[in-house]
């Protein structure tokens, strides 16, 4: 017995160390009118606005976690499509209609809806200090496209996990299917 339980050990030892997931993500889904590749044409090579509210770490101005927070988007985007993100003025080549919406620290009750149509009302509510909650929402105009909720620990805007909730998160947001179609989902609709 005491050599099946060293052998045992033995064998688990020398298995690889996957690493955890950062995040954890709830509440996500597409509504009907999402298309990948309807957010494709408005993000691929182009500017693509995000509405940042709240700051999860402590001693940063929202202007300065902005400026931080696009290039953590930017790192944990993936490769296609090459959404320039941004929360600057948008030049001619972004689409006005479409939009990323971030809400840190949103309170329990905060409908994605009201990210989309006016997230200026957005309540928020204590977090933990070490503890990140994002509501993110894919806009267009004030129809909600897709939403989740994501969740980490990360301690600053460098820290891994912050930047591997977002990894995790843009799949979520953007899938390249959506379940509420019957067949193709490769069409397009603009408005």
């Amino acid at each position: 017995m005491k050599r099946t339980a060293i052998g045992l050990a033995l064998a688990l030892s020398a298995l690889p160390t996957l690493p955890a997931s950062a995040a954890v993500i709830t509440s996500e889904g597409v509504e009907g009118p999402y298309y990948h590749s309807e957010y494709s044409a408005a993000a691929d090579g182009r500017e693509f606005l995000v509405e940042v509210r709240g700051v999860p770490f402590a001693g940063m101005s929202q202007e300065a976690f902005n400026q931080a927070l696009m290039a953590v988007l930017m790192r944990a985007r993936p490769s296609h499509p090459a959404a320039q993100f941004t929360t600057g003025p948008l030049s001619a080549n972004a689409d006005p209609a479409y939009r990323l919406v971030l809400v840190f620290g949103p309170a329990r009750n905060l409908a994605f809806e009201t990210q989309c149509r006016g997230v200026e009302k957005a309540r928020f509510e204590p977090v933990a200090v070490g503890e990140v909650k994002v509501s993110a929402t894919f806009c267009r105009k004030d129809d909600l496209m897709s939403r989740a909720i994501a969740r980490t620990s990360a301690t600053s805007i460098d820290d891994p996990a912050f930047r591997q909730m977002f990894t995790e998160l843009f799949p979520v947001l953007f899938p390249l299917r959506n379940p509420l179609h019957d067949g193709d989902n490769r069409r397009g609709r603009r408005r």
